[in-house]
């Protein structure tokens, strides 16, 4: 596996800001970077940005992200009880 950031494993919310810096994820969500820096502040994108999150995720070589592996991290995030 490689030790490159971007490509370790996704297992919490937190870990899919890693793969992006603030200003390509305020891009590809069509949002604005305080609205990114609010996002990773509570570890969470709400799903109606996941459409433009999962694309974006594949042009950075990380196929792993997906609409599927996004709800498995919302589920895990709600069990813990984190809310948004």
């Amino acid at each position: 596996m490689s030790t490159e950031p971007n490509m370790a494993p996704i297992n919490e919310m937190s870990d899919v800001f890693v793969i992006f810096k603030n200003t390509e994820l305020a891009e590809a969500l069509n949002v604005g970077p305080s609205t990114v820096s609010e996002m990773k502040r509570r570890k969470n994108i709400p799903p109606e940005y996941w459409p433009d999150l999962i694309p974006a995720a594949r042009a950075k070589g990380r196929s792993d992200l997906t609409f599927e592996r996004m709800s498995e991290l919302a589920a895990l995030r709600a069990k813990r009880g984190v809310s948004a």
